[in-house]
């Protein structure tokens, strides 16, 4: 079965979602209500294109599990304005599908409505703005640092109710800057591991996901382009010394795992 009929065919039961890697920093999650959540989803050769001066630091290295038009989406949930994030070559394809609606921080939002975007499918995200999207999931945004070059970028914490994802974004070990994550106490944390451009590498996931108190670390922003760097390998080794009370979920490009307790 390929990558989008899995999706398409995923029922996660009422207390469970299920969680997808497209590769770099994007993820694809399923709702026990059938809602597609995707973030920050990278299908193109926008960036290569974008930064020729780079050659090949930027060459795509693995290719996406699937098109930008191919999955059904219900909510596009894009971090920061990073072309690896905020993939502008894919967004029309994405955007044919009028039921999605895009949550963003302001560079982005701005962007889309330059896109000629319309301002009903967009929504504007601020660091401690939270909003119920559906009966099930409350997404809330927090802080992330990502360098003074990116001072908009965010994190987001996605509440099931029965249980907290964050997804970091980019963002380097600054625990102070975290705060907010870290209160949330996320059984589920989605960390880069890249260590380039500011980011956390492996060493410094593993401590974070200490601090988030977090149950399951899923590892991501790696093995995408020469340049951003990232050995899985580090976190491998870190995580259980750091973190002993979390388990990692390593995943290839469109490999995903359900998680939550049907009984709740």
């Amino acid at each position: 079965m390929d990558f989008v009929s899995r999706v398409k065919s995923s029922a996660p039961p009422e207390g469970q979602f299920e969680l997808f890697w497209l590769g770099q920093a994007g993820f694809v999650c399923k709702t026990a209500g059938g809602k597609l959540i995707v973030i920050d989803p990278y299908f193109s050769d926008y960036v290569q294109r974008i930064i020729p001066e780079e050659g090949l630091g930027f060459k795509r290295l693995s290719p996406p599990p699937c098109n930008a038009d191919d999955l059904s989406i219900d909510a596009l949930i894009i971090s920061h304005e990073h072309g690896d994030h905020f993939d502008v070559d894919a967004m029309p394809l994405m955007l044919k599908n009028e039921r999605m609606h895009v949550y963003t921080n302001k560079v982005v939002y701005a962007e889309l409505l330059h896109m000629k975007v319309p301002e009903t499918r967009l929504h504007l995200m601020e660091k401690g703005m939270s909003l119920l999207l559906w009966e099930e999931l409350r997404l809330t945004a927090v802080d992330c640092d990502h360098g003074d070059l990116t001072p908009e970028a965010l994190g987001f914490i996605l509440d099931f109710s029965f249980t907290k994802v964050y997804y970091a974004g980019d963002t380097a070990y600054s625990p102070d800057r975290l705060e907010a994550a870290i209160q949330a106490k996320p059984e589920v944390a989605l960390l880069p591991i890249n260590g380039a451009y500011g980011n956390l590498n492996g060493i410094t996931a593993s401590r974070y996901a200490a601090l988030l108190q977090s149950k399951v670390c899923v590892p991501c922003h790696f093995w995408t382009f020469p340049l951003h760097n990232g050995d899985p390998q580090e976190i491998i080794e870190n995580l259980p010394k750091q973190a002993k009370n979390c388990s990692l979920q390593l995943l290839c490009q469109g490999e995903g795992f359900r998680y939550g307790s049907a009984s709740v």
